[in-house]
């Protein structure tokens, strides 16, 4: 079994993103809400958040995690002007409004209208909701806790207001978030939908189920997980220990070669297309332009003729050579067996 491993040191020497794509994956799924809040001037702000978490049931609590303010950070300013601020579930049809919300907006400008969301208020409650969440909650501000590793802060709030919107509660009171389309959020830039899941009761010791430990079964051990048999007597080839070994041949140089040279075949025939087309494009150009402009013959084909241009824009062809007068010459043209005008 292939096993990547990371040490510390090498943790600390990932380029930004890969670390925070690895670490911000690493703890598994996390909650995707957009936090609502407004300023005593009433200018909206939304902003999505990964680090929603529970905190308690009696008082109801949740808590999310704001990052070292070495930065501006409107939703926490706001929050400390006004003391609300709500949480609303991401749906996947509206998450990449929702993800475009973290990019650093002007303190005086709205991501609501930026991003296509509508603000909603409810009940004179003053912290905006956002409409199209399925899953809007009004919290007020507890308190702060600072974490000195980082800088981080975790701000508490105690919930004050839910709607649930459609069929999305159980009759147990838990949320159907599939039915209500609650997305989930691993690194900083990957968004899932959810499928449900297994049920399982109320764990009590009176009640546990006779648990066994996984048998260990050595690497060459042909085991078919779906029956729980040894299926190597089934196989189309042998898979003993002392059995033909299969080897993979690498194929990393010949593909690469390959498509090299399909690559440079199609390049070199696109700009052999590009350069055909420009002059098809330049061939009609000129035959619009001798086509429309005045003549009172019926041009001979090989002959040559002569386009000119008057000074009130007049253009008329001619058997002239432009050596012969001065005047605008814009180009010699002969009459091919196609009817067609080719410059030369």
């Amino acid at each position: 079994m292939k096993v990547k491993y990371f040490s510390k040191d090498e943790i600390s020497s990932l380029d930004r993103i890969t670390r925070l794509n690895l670490i911000g994956s690493i703890s598994g799924f996390k909650s995707a809400n957009l936090i609502g809040t407004r300023n005593k001037a009433g200018q909206n702000n939304v902003a999505i958040f990964s680090s929603v978490i529970h905190l308690g049931s009696d008082p109801a609590l949740l808590g999310f995690i704001l990052r070292p303010d070495t930065v501006p950070r409107h939703t926490y300013d706001n929050i400390l002007e006004t003391s609300v601020f709500t949480v609303n579930h991401v749906k996947h049809t509206f998450a990449e409004k929702a993800h475009y919300t973290a990019a650093k907006f002007e303190k005086d400008e709205s991501e609501f209208e930026k991003c296509g969301l509508q603000p909603h208020f409810i009940s004179g409650f003053e912290a905006p909701y956002v409409k199209e969440s399925k899953v809007k909650i009004g919290l007020r501000f507890v308190e702060e806790k600072s974490i000195e590793t980082n800088g981080c802060k975790l701000i508490i709030g105690a919930i004050e207001h839910i709607y649930i919107e459609g069929e999305g509660l159980h009759q147990d009171g838990g949320l159907d978030l599939v039915e209500l389309g609650t997305m989930a959020i691993s690194g900083v830039n990957r968004y899932h939908r959810t499928a449900e899941g297994q049920i399982f009761p109320y764990p009590r010791t009176s009640e546990l189920p006779q648990f066994e430990v996984e048998e260990e079964k050595p690497s060459y051990a042909v085991y078919d997980e779906e029956s729980g048999k040894y299926n190597a007597s089934l196989l189309p080839y042998a898979s003993d220990v002392g059995g033909p070994a299969f080897k993979v041949t690498d194929l990393t140089l010949w593909k690469n070669t390959s498509a090299g040279k399909v690559s440079s075949h199609f390049k070199s025939r696109f700009e052999e297309l590009k350069g055909e087309y420009q002059a098809m494009i330049e061939q009609f150009s000129w035959n619009e332009t001798v086509y429309t402009a005045k003549f009172s013959f019926e041009p001979v084909v090989g002959e040559t003729y002569h386009l000119y241009e008057k000074q009130d824009g007049e253009r008329f062809l001619s058997l002239i050579p432009p050596d012969s007068w001065n005047r605008s010459h814009l180009g010699s043209f002969q009459l091919n067996t196609e009817k067609m005008w080719v410059k030369i």
